[in-house]
């Protein structure tokens, strides 16, 4: 009986020690030689790794979450359905990695093409229109992402 007690007591020991490390200060996570800031924070207040503004980065958190699954994530037509797109409709995503075809796209036809789809800039009519989904600042955002596309193809190369 003496045990059982002993034991619920270093039981119980450990488990406030353990809280009471647990603190909530607002999603806080601590990065070496960083101090102490939100995740969001973080996000808006650093280059980014690619070297992307605030808007592209705000961008590429959409186009991952709503055009990655046709567009790819390197944002070169390759996404999970591109494959049904071309194998049932014989149509292919953009390849926005390609300069020749982000430089024949005008950021004003990519926002288009982003609220309204792809029919209302004479492309593909499977590419649906993203404007009663998305707010505004989010095509915007989207829209300068995908203008960085072909760029940070070129300096992942150069870099080789």
């Amino acid at each position: 009986m003496k045990r059982v007690q002993v034991l619920l007591r270093l039981i119980a020991t450990i488990l406030i020690a353990c809280w009471s490390g647990c603190s909530k200060p607002g999603n806080s996570i601590a990065i070496a030689g960083d101090s102490t800031r939100t995740f969001r924070e973080i996000v808006e207040h650093s280059p980014g790794r690619l070297g992307l503004s605030k808007t592209e980065l705000a961008g590429k958190i959409v186009f991952t979450k709503y055009c990655q699954v046709c567009h790819g994530a390197e944002g070169d037509g390759k996404g999970f359905n591109a494959f049904n797109l071309q194998n049932s409709f014989g149509t292919q995503p953009a390849n926005f990695t390609d300069s020749t075809t982000l430089a024949a796209l005008s950021e004003e036809t990519i926002i288009t093409a982003i609220s309204k789809g792809g029919k209302a800039v004479g492309k593909s009519q499977y590419m649906p229109p993203w404007g009663g989904t998305l707010r505004t600042e989010e095509v915007e955002n989207v829209a300068a992402y995908i203008k960085t596309l072909a760029k940070m193809l070129e300096k992942t190369e150069s870099s080789k």
